[in-house]
């Protein structure tokens, strides 16, 4: 029995679905389109791409029945990383079993394979190297952090098996040793940037009592490759021109019980108005606990990247009250966007497993996009080289070809055509009440592409 990987096998709505090619740019997705899908803006689709790889096509779909694909992955369950992977690897398995109850991939079977790395680089390329050797073949690989991704990003080139990742570091994405990783968000210095930009262009609305018009920013984050990943020589360049003062940078404990007293009484004293962490839910949690507690909340705008806003935050603030105002970009849509065919879908997907509350985040929502993109690329793949020939190559060629894409009928939009590597479209939303509640601020726009020269 031969085995394949795949990194986030889609989860589908309807065994017909399942099987439908994907062969063009404009493919339909393999969930049911929504019946009211996301207001486009005049940006928010990317344009066709210019040219599609040479292909050889094959008869008609194969009947894969009696084969197994595997779906290997490896992230942080036992480490700082584990609220957030988790849910990622509930959404997985959740995955796998709707592909195999509505009939597989052209009847292939699934399987899944996970590692635990504890949130240690080392572990991941230790269990990279462990399922490299036990599958010649490999198709895909799935990692979770960012350090994880860029340790990995040469590999992944040298052995042609693509990386969807869900670590949005730039350097692993665009490096000089880049080209086979994929990321399922924007990458950190695009989310940066788009947010000052929307606080620079709203300043007034949002701007603390006695703020004055100059938006002066604290970058107060973890010491580790994910929390200081949006800021780059690039995003600097980008905030200067924005006339945005970058006035302190302080690190902290990547722990639901780390202190940021100190940081915060600094950032008050440099005269900053605006903090900025690049941290998963509880990071910005320990902040906002801190700032009221020292009776500084009001003096300071709180941003995050796209994995901080999430209904986990509500685990680790002291009050639920604290969470409101936190503003982050969001590369998705939200569980409460329930007009959304994909919503509709991951909500009944979640149910049926009977997952804990816990697990009904960005994490489970954003993996289910993957799974319904990976699914896309796999069947594109086949029908362009043949099951025989499949690999990871031929894959990666697929993800590019297939072009601008609403994913799981619009939850996240991707385009990995014309050299982009990672969404470059997004939302602004903001905290504005309890669990769940993230409002839409400014709606699906284009990002500042901050990517390295």
């Amino acid at each position: 029995m031969r085995k394949r990987l795949l990194p986030l096998l889609s989860v589908l709505m309807s065994a017909a679905l399942v099987l439908a090619a994907c062969a063009t740019p404009t493919a339909a997705p393999t969930v049911p389109p929504p019946t009211s899908p996301p207001a486009a803006t005049a940006t928010s689709a990317p344009a066709a791409p210019t040219a599609v790889p040479t292909v050889k096509p094959t008869a008609g779909p194969p009947n894969l029945t009696g084969e197994t694909i595997t779906l290997y992955h490896f992230g942080d369950l036992s480490g700082p990383l584990a609220a957030i992977t988790s849910p990622l690897i509930r959404g997985a398995e959740d995955a796998a079993k709707a592909v195999n109850d509505s009939g597989g991939i052209y009847g292939a079977k699934l399987q899944v394979k996970f590692s635990d790395t504890g949130g240690k680089v080392e572990e991941a390329v230790a269990a990279y190297n462990r399922f490299k050797s036990a599958d010649k073949n490999m198709l895909f690989v799935i990692t979770y952090g960012s350090g994880d991704a860029e340790a990995l990003a040469p590999r992944v080139v040298e052995d042609k098996i693509p990386n969807l990742a869900a670590g949005l570091s730039s350097k692993a994405f665009y490096g000089k040793d880049s080209g086979y990783t994929f990321g399922l968000g924007p990458i950190y210095p695009d989310q940066l940037g788009y947010t000052m930009k929307y606080l620079k262009d709203n300043w007034a609305k949002h701007k603390p009592a006695g703020a004055g018009n100059d938006i002066k920013l604290a970058h107060i984050s973890w010491p580790t490759a994910f929390g200081q990943g949006a800021l780059t020589d690039e995003s600097r360049a980008y905030l200067k021109q924005l006339g945005v003062q970058l006035v302190l940078e302080e690190k902290y404990d990547p722990s639901p019980t780390a202190q940021t007293t100190t940081a915060i009484l600094n950032a008050n004293a440099a005269g900053a108005n605006v903090i900025w962490t690049n941290t998963l839910a509880f990071g910005p949690a320990v902040l906002l606990n801190d700032l009221n507690s020292l009776g500084l909340r009001n003096k300071f705008v709180v941003a995050a990247d796209n994995w901080a806003m999430d209904l986990s935050l509500y685990a680790f603030v002291a009050k639920p009250e604290y969470a409101v105002g936190l503003i982050a970009p969001f590369p998705y849509l939200w569980w409460t966007d329930t007009n959304n065919n994909g919503i509709k879908f991951a909500e009944k997907v979640f149910t049926d497993n009977k997952r804990a509350k816990g697990d009904h985040n960005v994490g489970y929502l954003l993996l289910l996009s993957g799974v319904d993109l990976a699914v896309k690329a796999v069947k594109k793949a086949i029908d362009t080289v043949g099951y025989k020939d499949l690999n990871g190559k031929a894959v990666n060629d697929a993800l590019i070809a297939l072009g601008p894409q609403d994913v799981l009928s619009g939850v996240v939009r991707v385009d990995y055509s014309k050299g982009t590597r990672a969404p470059r479209y997004a939302q602004i939303r903001q905290i504005q009440g309890g669990p769940d509640k993230f409002v839409v601020l400014q709606d699906w726009t284009e990002m500042p592409d901050l990517r390295p020269k």
